[in-house]
């Protein structure tokens, strides 16, 4: 059963920690918490997508197909997101999200995140900053490990 996620739980997750109360409440009252356990997965590569995940507890591995079968290239935890650009645009999932630690994770779907666009443009803002700084440090830290595959 989802559950509306705790407004002080919500202030310890990095993504919410430039919002005032009243900031985190809108994506609060729109959004909601779910548990999933070890083996769910989330998304599958090349689907289209509709949800952002945050993960509140547990971890979550981001798989991409290459040539040699499946390949990790991530695992997320507390108080990381995953499946933000399936909420900005409408491509597919460029890789797979499978639950490896039983987790609880906030949900914020593509028309709850339109819902704050048109309710409240600076909260939207903040998060798509925060996915801004988030993603470029995600794209840094691939660069880096193609370098030293060279």
């Amino acid at each position: 059963m989802a559950e509306a996620p705790n407004l002080q739980e919500m202030k310890k997750i990095p993504i919410f920690a430039e919002m005032t109360e009243n900031e985190i409440y809108t994506v609060l009252k729109l959004a909601f918490e779910k548990k999933y356990s070890v083996g769910s997965t989330l998304f599958v590569e090349g689907m289209t997508g509709e949800v952002l995940y945050i993960i509140k507890t547990g971890k979550v591995d981001i798989c991409k197909k290459t040539d040699k079968g499946e390949m990790i290239i991530a695992t997320l935890g507390p108080g990381e997101f995953l499946g933000e650009l399936s909420i900005i645009d409408e491509g597919k999932r460029s890789a797979t999200a499978r639950v490896v630690q039983d987790s609880e994770l906030i949900v914020v779907t593509k028309k709850c995140f339109h819902d704050i666009l048109l309710g409240d443009p600076v909260v939207t803002v903040k998060l798509l900053m925060h996915f801004l700084k988030i993603n470029s440090a995600r794209l840094r830290k691939t660069d880096q490990r193609f370098e030293t595959m060279s």
